[in-house]
């Protein structure tokens, strides 16, 4: 399907939508923050690492509510991101299954994801988002484009940060649970409060299904987390957070997505902690020193079926650590530009079935200035040269400017490079058929965007568009035609991504916000690297597997009078996608798919039922979502099938002491 027609048929269905859901209420209720969920240029840590205003950040940037999520039931990770432009999510299969992540048609270990800036990536960019929920978040920073400079390793075609809830104000008890199609159950306990020197937030959460297939599909996830901010005065602030999560997934499909295993099993224990402290030496110079930690016990696992069962069992145990520290200056030059120096050390600790351990470190000094002048001019600029003891030094660097033009035009251009590292694997696996490289190369990138935004009819709409270009080299892969004992793994092939992301913004009447985006990404690959056949997963001058051209996404929310009450409206449409069919298991020879191009749409509401009326009084509020409203059938991969419509219905209570 070309593009015009995709897009006219996402805005016919978008369209539809958003006028079903603005015929159902007429009265307004007046209200000072908006109830969309991706909102522009609202990044306040994660572009620069500094506090920054709005407006202010140089990259292409989106922030996403918790509030405003947990108001639309909204319960993971990868359902808030779908509706960020650029964001491909991909899962593969039931609930739980593998999430990866494409953001503007790069690898889907070329995005780094952070919660409270401890990165989640596996060592060399791999990243499942299926565990990640969104219990307990205050928001969700997304940054499009290359972060190497701040990052280091794998921020390719950009960063992801989730953050926790601090807490403040009056000890507040919230209690909500949940349950609906395919046997879930799901509900989360929190208490948060604080005041000017102590704030804090405790959430407990358990998500439960029995998965889309009628066997081995059920999926749990227990998620504990809490964050604690100390304020012991004006110039010194500390913060603790700790998220533990426990997770597991029976898997029924084999590699071809077909329900034929009773006892396939992947189970993850995460623990996930930070500590972050800063001071100000005197009224322009600043310190600040973070600490990070993660702790993960993987274990995929597959026993015969059957006495007769052909598949090959396994069992497959993954210890992995980082741990990190990083210290830095920020010096005011002037009012509002900022100077930042500093370093990190990171090291890097990993054990797998059958290959022992293995370490790393990497040393990284950095440089950065932000700023801005003359109210309408900001820009920011950085280097960085990372150490790896794997493969030696590699610098980055970034450059960006923004400047607000008469009549509320907003333009604004960046440049960068961007690396990944390699994988344990690819540089020191030892493994027969599978032996690493040590002297490979990381993979590198040069990006750079262009882009305006415009304010329009006196600030209740919002238009916005920006082109970006990517070149990705040095792309490692496997080869298997090599000698007994050489290695495996090569720099050998190269992609491009380039393309154009829309985003509007309005308000027509003060309770309805309506946002809406569309990406156009075209990639190819430019060198196929070792395998030249029309099947393999780099194909000449073809597009790269599993990534759309065409990404659209809606979103309506309308408040009405009553208290806690709200109706919520997504529309996300998928271009079609090239793909591979392996389910040939006598040639063992892949063919080449295209999985058409699907539309999803959800329906989301609260009911105020109980309103505080004293300071323990409770509230009370009926919940109810609707995904997948019109019972579509889609794959987001190649044979397996995705969640069909899914009803869920509950209830939240308040109390605020």
């Amino acid at each position: 399907m070309n593009s015009l027609n995709y897009f006219h048929r996402f805005a016919r269905d978008s369209a539809i939508c958003i006028a079903l859901l603005t015929a159902s209420q007429s009265a307004a209720r007046a209200q000072s923050t908006s109830n969309d969920t991706t909102t522009l240029q609202r990044v306040v840590v994660t572009a620069t690492r500094l506090p920054s205003a709005a407006g202010a950040a140089t990259l292409s940037t989106a922030v996403v509510s918790g509030d405003d999520l947990r108001a639309r039931g909204v319960s993971s990770v990868l359902e808030a991101l779908r509706e960020t432009p650029g964001v491909g999510i991909v899962q593969g299969g039931s609930f739980g299954q593998q999430t990866s992540l494409f953001l503007r048609g790069g690898q889907s270990n070329y995005t780094q994801v952070l919660v409270d800036g401890v990165v989640v990536n596996d060592p060399g960019g791999a990243i499942d988002l299926a565990n990640l929920t969104t219990d307990n978040i205050d928001r969700i920073e997304i940054v499009r484009g290359p972060a190497s400079v701040l990052y280091g390793a794998n921020a390719v075609t950009g960063v992801i940060q989730i953050f926790t809830r601090k807490g403040s104000g009056p000890l507040r008890l919230d209690a909500w649970a949940r349950g609906g199609t395919y046997g879930t159950r799901e509900g989360a306990v929190s208490a948060r409060g604080g005041d000017e020197k102590v704030g804090y937030s405790l959430s407990a959460a358990q998500h439960n299904t029995d998965g889309i297939y009628r066997v081995n599909s059920a999926a749990r996830n227990g998620t504990y987390s809490g964050g604690l901010r100390v304020t012991p005065d004006k110039g010194s602030a500390i913060a603790l957070d700790l998220r533990y999560i426990d997770a597991g997934a029976h898997i029924a499909t084999n590699s071809n997505g077909v329900p034929n295993d009773s006892n396939q099993t992947h189970t993850e224990r995460r623990l996930i902690g930070s500590l972050d402290a800063g001071r100000f030496l005197t009224s322009r110079l600043e310190a600040h020193v973070s600490l990070a930690a993660t702790d993960a016990d993987a274990r995929s696992e597959d026993r015969p079926d059957a006495p007769n069962d052909t598949d090959f069992p396994y069992d497959i145990r993954t210890r992995l650590y980082r741990r990190s520290a990083d210290a830095r200056l920020n010096f005011s030059l002037a009012p509002n530009i900022v100077a930042s120096g500093g370093g990190s050390y990171e090291t890097q600790h990993h054990r797998a079935s059958g290959s022992g351990a293995r370490q790393r470190d990497i040393g990284a000094g950095y440089a950065q200035i932000a700023g801005t002048s003359f109210g309408t001019l900001s820009y920011t600029g950085g280097i960085r040269l990372d150490h790896n003891s794997t493969f030696g030094n590699f610098s980055s660097y970034r450059a960006g400017a923004a400047y607000e033009l008469p009549g509320g035009v907003r333009v604004h251009a960046a440049i960068g490079s961007a690396f990944r590292e390699p994988t344990f694997e690819e540089s020191s696996s030892t493994q027969p058929f599978d032996v690493g490289n040590p002297d490979l190369r990381p993979e590198r990138s040069r990006s750079w965007e262009a882009g305006a935004e415009r304010e329009l009819v006196r600030g209740r709409a919002s238009i916005g568009a920006t082109y970006f270009n990517q070149r990705f080299r040095d792309m490692i892969q496997y080869n298997g035609l090599v000698a007994p004992g050489a290695a495996n793994y090569y720099n050998l092939a190269a992609a491009t991504s380039d393309g154009v992301e829309v985003t509007l913004r309005m308000s027509p009447i003060t309770p309805l916000t309506i946002s809406a985006s569309y990406t156009y990404a075209k990639t190819r690959v430019t060198n196929a690297g070792i395998d030249s056949a029309a099947t393999a997963s780099f194909v000449q001058g073809e597009r790269l597997l599993r990534r759309p051209a065409n990404l659209a996404s809606a979103t309506a929310s309308y408040a009405f009078r009553r208290p806690e009450t709200s109706l919520h409206l997504e529309v996300a449409a998928v271009g079609d996608r090239d793909d591979r069919d392996f389910s040939d298991d006598v040639t063992f020879v892949p063919k080449a798919v295209t999985l058409p191009s699907y539309t999803v749409v959800a329906l989301a509401g609260e009911l105020g039922i109980l309103r505080r009326s004293a300071s323990a009084s409770p509230e009370l509020v009926l919940t109810a979502r609707v995904e997948n409203l019109f019972d579509r059938s889609y794959q987001q991969i190649f044979g397996f099938a995705s969640p069909r419509r899914t009803i869920l219905v509950g209830a939240r209570i308040g109390v605020a002491r």
